[in-house]
Formats: structure tokens, C-alpha cells, sequence
């Protein structure tokens, strides 16, 4: 099987690609290169096709997407904090790009896609914990621009029956081909190795569902396994608290280095949720889908990495 990728340069889509090519697919990705980097993948060139280009650039994804089987969207503006200090942007990117993305499928025959959307689509969570038939209402920019990318792949599968498939990834971490040190936990154990204290954003008691980078590509191959028809997946792994967190990593970072780290309150951040916690029974009886991370683990593998030399990228 032919499959593109949109943001196949970024953090779970570098890793998303290295694994489609172990698992016998080809792969094409198509990045402009904003947030991402292709380093971790030269070398892989042989079974891959590495594009540059804009997903808001509709010629170019008519012909990329000719003799594909299936496409994994995945190129965005992510998170609360890049799309407030870039809201036109972020739009045009994440809602506009989206439906470029979905004109080209349409054009080009392709009758398959995955759309990474995110936990952030949600809000303030009515029950706890959430699941696919929990509400939508959206507390930040991010969130709106991916529930509206939810909406155009549900009118084109109404419209033109497109095969659907959306994931709401929760709080991605981890080492992946390369690796992100801008959400929660890579954020504490790049503090904690700097001998800076960790920042918590509020009393700590703000929970996330943190899943590994590689039980998040894992979920999108089990998806591009089992294709039909429209269906939306949670893909969680630990829910906890932040401070919790926090605690994990000032033993961790103890541990592996001897040295004591200190915490820090700052006021919340407008916008974010308080508390969220994933029921992923869809996806584990869909899909069997399983999480091998936990957010320990996580941590281990995060400091490890970074003591052996592995660089703190934004």
C-alpha cells in the first residue's frame, strides 16, 4: 500500500513514517518544514519519498495524492500556546489546509483518511472519564480549529463517502525519531536535568491522559489496518495529575543524577482544561489496541535519552 502523510517531518509523524516503512508500506510525506525536520529519516530514502510542500497547495496535493491507497493528516498548528501567538495562521493551516487536503483526496480518487484530531476538541469534560459521545466544546483556538477539521471529514464522508477514521490523541511524550520538549512531561524532565525547578501552570491538580509517541503511531496503524466506513477513537495511555508528574520526575531526575529538584506554582493558564481522563473501550474492542508506556517508563526513557546527548528540541 501507497500512503501519504501530511506532516510526515513533525514529531509523531517522523515516527509514524519510520514504522509504516518497517511495517512493508511506501510512504510519501509532504512537510513544510515550519515545525518539523527530515534528518531522523535520510537514510530511509530507498522506501519513502520526502516532499516539501504545502498542505494549502492544492496542485501539489492533487499529484502527490495520485496512486495513493490512503492518507494520514496529521500536518497542523498544534496546541493552545502556537495557535494564540498565531491565530490567522492557525486557521489557515489547520481548518483551511484541512479542507485543501480533503479537496485533493476527492479529486484525486483516494477514498481513505485518518485525521489526527486531539483531546482538546472536549473542553471542560461533563463526566469523567470522556468518552467518544462526550459533547464538544472547545475552550481554546486549537480546539475549535480541530473540531472544525472533524466536521469538513464528516461532510465529505456524507458528501463524497470518504472513509473516515479520527483520532483525539491525548498529551503526547516521549522519544521518538526525534523528540519534542514543549508539552508537560519532556517540559519537567528538561528542567529538572538544567537544575531549573519545575513550573506547574495552577495547584497542580490538573490531569491529563499522557500516551507515549510510540502507542500513538501504533494506534494509527491499527486504524489504517481496519478501515470502514466513519468512526472516531480516543487514544489515551496514564491519566494523572501534574503534580503527580512533577513528582515522578524529581525522583527520576534524583536518581539518575543525584540531584534534588524544586517545584514552582505559576497561575493557570487561561484556556486549558482542568481535568481530563480517556475511556478508550472503543479503540480497545475496535482495535485492540493496548498502551505499552507508562508515564514512569515514559520519564526513564526521556532522561536516559538526554544524558546520552539527545538534543532538547522545541
Amino acid at each position: 500500500m501507497r500512503i501519504a502523510v501530511t506532516g510526515g517531518a513533525g514529531y509523531i509523524g517522523s515516527t509514524l513514517m519510520r514504522r509504516l516503512v518497517e511495517g512493508g508500506y511506501t510512504a510519501i510525506s509532504i512537510d513544510n518544514l515550519t515545525r518539523g525536520d527530515y534528518t531522523p529519516l535520510r537514510g530511509l530514502e530507498g522506501s519513502m519519498e520526502l516532499l516539501v510542500g504545502d498542505i494549502r497547495d492544492l496542485n501539489l496535493l492533487m499529484g502527490v495524492f495520485q496512486d495513493v491507497d490512503a492518507i494520514i493528516h496529521l500536518a497542523a498548528i498544534p496546541g493552545l500556546k502556537a495557535c494564540d501567538e498565531n491565530p490567522e495562521e492557525a486557521i489557515s493551516v489547520n481548518v483551511y489546509g484541512t479542507n485543501q487536503v480533503l479537496r485533493a483526496i476527492v479529486e484525486a480518487g483516494v477514498k481513505r483518511i485518518i485525521f489526527a484530531s486531539s483531546a482538546a476538541v472536549y473542553g471542560a469534560p461533563r463526566y469523567l472519564p470522556v468518552d467518544e459521545e462526550h459533547p464538544l466544546k472547545p475552550l481554546n483556538l486549537y480546539g475549535v480549529t480541530k473540531m472544525a477539521g472533524e466536521r469538513l471529514v464528516e461532510a465529505y464522508h456524507e458528501n463524497y463517502g470518504l472513509d473516515v477514521t479520527i483520532l483525539r490523541f491525548g498529551n503526547v511524550y516521549g522519544v521518538g525519531l526525534y523528540t519534542r520538549w514543549d508539552t508537560v512531561i519532556p517540559k519537567f524532565v528538561r528542567q529538572g536535568l538544567r537544575g531549573e525547578p519545575l513550573t506547574i501552570y495552577g495547584d497542580g491538580h490538573s490531569s491529563r491522559d499522557f500516551v507515549h509517541v510510540e502507542d500513538v503511531v501504533e494506534a494509527v496503524i491499527l486504524a489504517l489496518r481496519h478501515g470502514g466506513g466513519f468512526e472516531t477513537y480516543n487514544i489515551g495511555g496514564e491519566p494523572m495529575e501534574v503534580g503527580e508528574i512533577a513528582e515522578i520526575v524529581c525522583e527520576e531526575v534524583e536518581a539518575a543524577t543525584g540531584r534534588r529538584v524544586e517545584v514552582t506554582h505559576l497561575p493557570p493558564r487561561i484556556g486549558e482544561t482542568k481535568r481530563i481522563e480517556y475511556d478508550i473501550t472503543r479503540i480497545r474492542e475496535h482495535l485492540n489496541y493496548r498502551p505499552r508506556w507508562g508515564v514512569r517508563r515514559g520519564v526513564r526513557q526521556l532522561i536516559d535519552y538526554a544524558l546520552k546527548g539527545g538534543a532538547f528540541e522545541a
